[in-house]
C-alpha cells in the first residue's frame, strides 16, 4: 500500500504498532520519539494522532498527551450490534459465491489458525481470523457491504486482540469457524447466520476477561 504523505506514513506506522499490540490501551505515545522514528517533524505525528483520535483509537489528554484508548462497554456494545448486523448478513450472501477451490482454502485457514493458537502464537492467529472472515464476506461481491465490515474491525483494533480472551472462549471460537463452514458447505442459510451472531456476541462477552492482562474495557 502505498502512503503518500508524512501524516499517511506516521498514521500507518503508530495504528500497526497498536494493532501489533506494541502500544497497549493507556500506554503514553511520545510525540518526540514518532517525530525521530519515521524522519520527520513533530506536525505530521500530532496530525496523525488528531486522526487517530477521531477514531477512538488514542485519546489526548491535557497535560499529559496522546494515549492508547481503552474501550468503554457502551461503545464496544454498539460496535458489535453494528458488526453482528452486516457480517451475518454478508456471511449468508457468501454462501452463493464461495467455491469448493475457496471453502477448501478456508479450511486451511482456520486450521492454521488453531495450531498457531495451540503454539502460543496469539498474534498470528488473530491475524488468520481477520483473514478468515473478510475472505468469506468479500466473496459476496458486495464492495459497499465488505468496506463498511473492514472499517468496523480497523475501527478499534479490538478484533487484533484475541489474547484478551480466556483460552476456554477461544477454543470454543476457533470451533465456529468450522461448524460455519460445514453450515456453508450445506447451503444452510439461517444456521450460517446463527454461527456468526452467536461467534460474534461470544466475542463482545469475553473480551477483556483473560485475567494476566491489563484492563481492556473500561
Amino acid at each position: 500500500m502505498k502512503y503518500n504523505t508524512k501524516v499517511d506514513i506516521v498514521y500507518h506506522a503508530i495504528r500497526c504498532g497498536i494493532e501489533r499490540g506494541e502500544y497497549l490501551p493507556g500506554d503514553r505515545i511520545v510525540i518526540s520519539r514518532i517525530a525521530k522514528a519515521n524522519g520527520c517533524s513533530e506536525i505530521p505525528v500530532r496530525e496523525a494522532l488528531r486522526r487517530l483520535e477521531s477514531e477512538k483509537v488514542v485519546e489526548l489528554i491535557p497535560n499529559k498527551g496522546a494515549v492508547v484508548s481503552s474501550v468503554s462497554k457502551s461503545y464496544l456494545e454498539q460496535l458489535f450490534q453494528v458488526k453482528i448486523v452486516l457480517e451475518s448478513y454478508a456471511a449468508r450472501l457468501s454462501v452463493d459465491f464461495l467455491t469448493k477451490t475457496q471453502l477448501k482454502h478456508l479450511r486451511k485457514m482456520a486450521e492454521q489458525m488453531s495450531e498457531a493458537f495451540e503454539n502460543g502464537n496469539l498474534k498470528k492467529s488473530s491475524a488468520l481470523n481477520y483473514k478468515f472472515h473478510m475472505t468469506i464476506y468479500r466473496s459476496a461481491g458486495n464492495d459497499v457491504l465488505s468496506g463498511y465490515i473492514d472499517e468496523m474491525w480497523n475501527k478499534w483494533p479490538i478484533g487484533r486482540y484475541t489474547d484478551y480472551v480466556p483460552d476456554e472462549w477461544y477454543r470454543i471460537s476457533l470451533k465456529q469457524h468450522f461448524d460455519l463452514l460445514e453450515a456453508i458447505e450445506a447451503k444452510d442459510y439461517d444456521k450460517v447466520e446463527e454461527l456468526i451472531r452467536s461467534h460474534k456476541s461470544g466475542a463482545l462477552r469475553n473480551l477483556g476477561r483473560r485475567e494476566e492482562r491489563i484492563p481492556l474495557i473500561e
